[in-house]
């Protein structure tokens, strides 16, 4: 063992230390992974457990599949979300579908506005369209025009998507033209979603894209959302119906 690593070990075998070490990756991150933790801390995989089960118990961190996020970290019910600002996702959906390129692959991430884009997708263009959005599934799956690949995983009945290692390995192989990405939130600084299992398949719909179309209305710059899903360098472009005074993100397309 290295000094540093020595030294590493003796900071965090004191548990409110290693609590305390938890709570910053939490607070930084949004998630932190319990394998990532027994690295970091240098600790058993059962001592993260306990860590975790406590710091939950104290209502300081919500416990989810693999790891810990922000107790406050859930995402709204995706029924309500459907409700709010449908003209301005409406439009939103008709400037994005002009990026779309006949006989290509498109992605669809789980969300309102991109629900809006798989019902305005162009007919008889050869398109063919991934999604693990349940919602745009059913949307699109009486089109004989599209080819559908419906990417499962474990049901987020919230979100009303399936997300989570099954997602993940699933989208791993697969190859996009146009990503159309959704957020939970927005800011000078990237998109945000509310939970690990959302933003661990946004940045893998991401890695799989030639180019990433971010949609999302201007109430989205007022939102707040725990865990940063990437900067604007990981974007082509945003589709919006307005961005706050000096955005130099990323290109904006504004919706009429």
């Amino acid at each position: 063992m290295t000094s540093a690593q020595e030294a590493t070990s003796l900071r965090y075998t004191s548990a409110p230390a290693r609590r305390e070490a938890i709570l910053r990756r939490v607070e930084l991150d949004g998630y932190v992974a319990a394998t990532d933790l027994v690295t970091h801390l240098d600790v058993s995989p059962n001592t993260v457990r306990r860590d975790l089960r406590r710091l939950a118990q104290d209502g300081l961190i919500r416990v989810v599949h693999g790891g810990a996020t922000a107790a406050e970290a859930t995402a709204p019910p995706f029924a309500d979300r459907s409700e709010q600002a449908g003209a301005a996702k409406r439009a939103i959906a008709v400037t994005a579908v002009r990026h779309v390129e006949p006989g290509t692959t498109v992605a669809l991430d789980s969300g309102t506005t991109t629900l809006e884009i798989a019902k305005l997708l162009p007919a008889d263009a050869g398109l063919t369209v991934i999604t693990h959005s349940l919602p745009a599934i059913a949307a699109l799956a009486p089109r004989p025009d599209v080819t559908l690949i419906g990417v499962g995983g474990q049901y987020g009945r919230d979100t009303r998507s399936f997300g989570g290692p099954e997602t993940l390995a699933a989208l791993e192989h697969l190859s996009v033209r146009t990503l159309f990405l959704a957020a939970t939130a927005l800011d000078a600084s990237g998109v945000y979603g509310a939970t690990p299992y959302e933003a661990e398949t946004k940045r893998r719909l991401i890695s799989v894209a030639r180019r990433t179309i971010v949609v999302g209305d201007a109430r989205k710059f007022a939102l707040n959302a725990p865990i940063r899903v990437c900067g604007w360098d990981a974007a082509d472009l945003l589709v919006t119906d307005g961005v706050p005074a000096g955005f130099t993100g990323v290109g904006v397309q504004l919706a009429p």
